[in-house]
């Protein structure tokens, strides 16, 4: 496995970070919350929000999902992510715990970047939080604390 395709895999590696937040996101609706690093972007829409480094180049993308399970969220992600890109090709999906909320993580390509999606079942029955991240391996490699710190930062919100 390549050094990229493994530090895109440490995405969701459940290691202690130091927090240097720079604005929290709350979904009243799927009671979750996110943290984004200092220093990065968002724009935010009905759809969710769209998180990305000052100099661009990168994206992480957070939407809300009305699905029951994380099978039917990933369903969903499959059929949102079809419609937007070509030769989508996505590996086996893993489970893992974010935070005390099973998701699932799935890697893999489209349109010749690399890319990794979760999907995170909320403290909300029937809500899903789709969690995508895609660049080229040297962008994916040069913001990997970045995006562990993200992923750490979801937690369940009161």
């Amino acid at each position: 496995m390549s050094k990229s395709i493994s530090l895109f895999i440490l995405f969701f590696a459940l290691i202690a970070l130091p927090g240097f937040a720079q604005e929290t996101f709350t979904n009243a609706e799927a009671k979750v919350s996110i943290t984004l690093p200092a220093g990065w972007m968002y724009e935010s829409d009905a759809n969710g929000i769209i998180a990305y480094p000052a100099e661009g180049g990168f994206a992480v993308h957070f939407n809300i999902l009305g699905a029951d399970d994380l099978s039917a969220a990933l369903d969903e992600v499959d059929k949102m992510l079809a419609a937007q890109v070509s030769d989508l090709q996505l590996g086996e999906g893993q489970a893992y715990e974010i935070n005390g909320m099973s998701g699932v993580f799935v890697e893999g390509s489209a349109d010749g970047i690399l890319l990794a999606i979760g999907v995170i079942d909320t403290p909300v029955a029937g809500k899903s939080l789709m969690v995508g991240a895609w660049g080229a391996p040297e962008t994916i490699e040069k913001y990997a604390a970045d995006v562990q710190s993200i992923i750490h930062s979801i937690s369940p919100a009161n």
